[in-house]
C-alpha cells in the first residue's frame, strides 16, 4: 500500500515498517541476534508490602494448595472483593500451570503472541468491602491485590477520561497496560501490534465476564495519558495505559450514553522516532514501540468527534447476500462465558473436515457486540471471511456486515495452499476451514482522529478477536489468532481492497487432537 497523504504520520509508518515480506523477513533473520531464553522478560509485576488475597471460592484455581472460603457477597449492584477477584481471574487469571525445561509457564485466561503477555492489569477502587481504596496491581501469582497508591484515584481517572459519566458511580476502575520490552523480546519492531492485540484479547474477557458479576464493563481508550501515567507511578517509554475501564451495575449502565470519540495530531515519522531520545537505547527493539506510544498521547485538548462513518466495500457482481441470522444466546445461566474462558486453549493444528456454516456466523455475529459502547471505534474495522473447507460456502473470500449479518462474496478461488504461505507457514493454516481477517483503512482513520487511532484499532481488533474465539470454542470448534503473515500479498492473493490494512487473522477449524 502507498502511503498518501499522510505518509508523514507514524501511525501509518510505523505499519508501513512493520509490514512482513518474504525479503523483509530474509532480512530480518540475516541481521538477527539469536535470542537468549534465559533473559526472557517476566511476564508479570511483582509488588512487595500490602496486598490482599482475593477469595478463590467458584474459581478452578488452587492456591497453597486449598480453596480460599466464600465471600460474603454484598446486594445486587454491589462491588466486593469475591465478585470483583472473579471478574479479574476470568478477565486475565493463571488457568494452568506447567513446567517445561529450564522453566514454569503460567497460562493466562486470554490469548497472548507466543506467550509473552504484555498486558498488566491495575484496579483502582472506591468503596469495595475487605478492600481499600487506592491503586492495585493484579498479581497473576498468588490470585491477589498489590497495593500501588493508597490514596482514592477515581476522582482523578474520571478528570483523565474526560469526565466519562461511567465514573459516576463505578466502585472499581479496571486499568490496561502494556509492557513493551515483554513482547518485543520476541517480535521486535511489530511488537507493539502485539501489544495492541493482546490487551485486546484481554479487554474481551473483561467485557464478557463482567456482566456474569452483575456489572457492565465501559471501555474508555480516550483519556489525557500524562495523568493516568501519574495515577499508576509508569513511564510511558516502558509501559503505557491502553485502556481506562469503569464496572458499573448493570441496571445503571443503561443510562449511560455513547459519547464521541477524541481526536490526537500526527506526527512525522522521524520527529516521532527522535523525541524518545535517550529514554529508551537505540538498539532496543521496543524503541518503535514506546516512538509510536508516546506520539499518540492525548492532553487536555484533544477535540471530540463524532463516531466515524461507516464505509461500504465493494462486493462481486452479482453476489447474493448469505443470511448469517441474529446474534446467538450461546451461553446460559448453568454454563455462563466464564466457563469457556476457563477452559480456553488456543488450537496448534486442525484436521481435514468441513466446517458447518452456522457454527461459524453464530460466532461472527457474537464476534461483534450488541453494545457498541464496548468498542471503541466502531464502524471502522473490516472482517473478511476466506472460506476454505465450509459447508454450503463456495471457496473464496467473503465481505462480512456486523450490522446485517450477511456475508457477500467478493471473489472465489481455493486459497487453502495460499493460507499456508500467507501466515508464514505456520500450522494453524494447514487443514483450517476458514480464516476470518479483520482490516482497516489506516489513511481515512488517521485523518479523522490522528495517530492515536491506531492504539484503538488494535485494541478493538484484539476485542473482536477474542469473542470469536470464544464464540467458535463454545461451538466446539477449534481457534487460533495470529498476527504475523505477509501483509501486502495478503491483499492481492485474497482479493481484499488495498487501501484495507491487515490487523489480525483469526484460524478456524476442527481440532486435531
Amino acid at each position: 500500500m502507498k502511503l498518501a497523504p499522510f505518509e508523514s504520520s507514524i501511525a501509518e509508518r510505523y505499519h508501513e515498517e512493520t509490514k512482513y515480506s518474504t525479503d523483509s523477513l530474509r532480512r530480518e533473520a540475516a541481521a538477527a541476534i539469536p535470542m537468549d531464553w534465559t533473559r526472557q522478560p517476566v511476564p508479570f509485576k511483582r509488588y512487595e508490602g500490602q496486598r490482599v488475597l482475593l477469595p478463590t471460592a467458584g474459581l478452578p484455581l488452587v492456591r497453597r494448595g486449598l480453596l480460599g472460603a466464600e465471600d460474603d457477597a454484598s446486594g445486587p449492584g454491589v462491588m466486593d472483593f469475591g465478585r470483583l477477584g472473579r471478574i479479574l481471574w476470568n478477565t486475565n487469571g493463571c488457568t494452568r500451570i506447567v513446567q517445561m525445561v529450564g522453566t514454569v509457564q503460567h497460562f493466562r485466561a486470554a490469548p497472548s503472541a507466543g506467550a509473552m503477555y504484555p498486558t498488566e492489569i491495575y484496579v483502582a477502587t472506591h468503596g469495595v468491602p475487605g478492600i481499600a481504596d487506592g491503586v492495585h496491581d493484579y498479581q497473576v501469582l498468588d490470585h491477589s491485590l498489590a497495593r500501588v497508591r493508597d490514596t482514592d484515584a477515581t476522582t482523578a481517572l474520571a478528570t483523565a477520561c474526560f469526565h466519562h459519566p461511567a465514573f459516576q458511580t463505578a466502585q472499581a476502575v479496571v486499568l490496561l497496560t502494556a509492557e513493551w520490552q515483554r513482547s518485543a523480546w520476541r517480535y521486535r519492531e511489530r511488537s507493539y501490534r502485539r501489544a495492541l492485540l493482546d490487551t485486546g484479547h484481554v479487554l474481551g474477557n473483561l467485557v464478557e465476564a463482567a456482566p456474569t458479576e452483575g456489572f457492565v464493563a465501559f471501555p474508555v481508550g480516550c483519556f489525557r495519558d500524562e495523568l493516568v501515567e501519574r495515577v499508576l507511578d509508569i513511564d510511558p517509554a516502558d509501559e503505557g495505559p491502553l485502556a481506562v475501564v469503569p464496572l458499573v451495575a448493570a441496571d445503571e449502565a443503561a443510562s449511560i450514553p455513547e459519547l464521541p470519540l477524541r481526536a490526537g495530531g500526527t506526527t512525522e515519522w522521524h520527529r516521532a522516532v527522535a523525541a524518545v531520545g535517550d529514554r529508551v537505547p537505540k538498539d532496543e527493539p521496543r524503541r518503535l514501540a514506546a516512538a509510536l506510544h508516546l506520539a499518540s498521547r492525548l492532553d487536555g485538548d484533544a477535540p471530540s468527534v463524532q463516531d466515524a462513518e461507516r464505509v461500504k466495500l465493494p462486493v462481486a457482481e452479482g453476489a447474493v447476500a448469505i443470511d448469517a441470522g441474529s446474534a446467538p444466546t450461546l451461553w446460559t445461566s448453568v454454563q455462563p462465558v466464564t466457563t469457556t474462558i476457563a477452559e480456553r486453549r488456543s488450537t496448534r493444528s486442525f484436521r481435514p473436515a468441513e466446517l458447518p456454516r452456522g457454527a461459524l456466523f453464530r460466532a461472527l455475529a457474537h464476534a461483534y457486540p450488541d453494545d457498541v459502547r464496548a468498542l471503541f471505534v466502531p464502524g471502522i474495522l473490516k472482517t473478511f471471511v476466506v472460506a476454505m473447507n465450509v459447508v454450503g460456502m463456495p471457496p473464496g473470500t467473503y465481505a462480512y456486515d456486523p450490522v446485517a449479518r450477511t456475508v457477500n462474496e467478493l471473489s472465489r478461488g481455493r486459497h487453502a495452499a495460499a493460507m499456508a504461505h500467507l501466515g508464514l507457514g505456520q500450522e494453524i493454516f494447514i487443514h483450517a476451514g476458514a480464516a476470518v481477517i479483520h482490516t482497516v483503512d489506516l489513511t481515512r482513520a488517521v485523518e479523522r482522529l490522528g495517530d492515536h487511532v491506531y492504539r484503538l484499532l488494535g485494541l478493538d481488533a484484539g476485542q473482536i478477536g477474542e469473542r470469536l474465539n470464544l464464540a467458535l470454542l463454545r461451538e466446539g470448534l477449534g481457534v487460533s489468532g495470529c498476527g504475523g503473515y505477509y501483509d501486502d500479498e495478503m491483499n492481492r492473493v485474497l482479493g481484499i481492497p488495498e487501501i484495507q490494512a491487515v490487523l489480525y487473522i483469526t484460524a478456524v477449524g476442527h481440532p486435531a487432537e
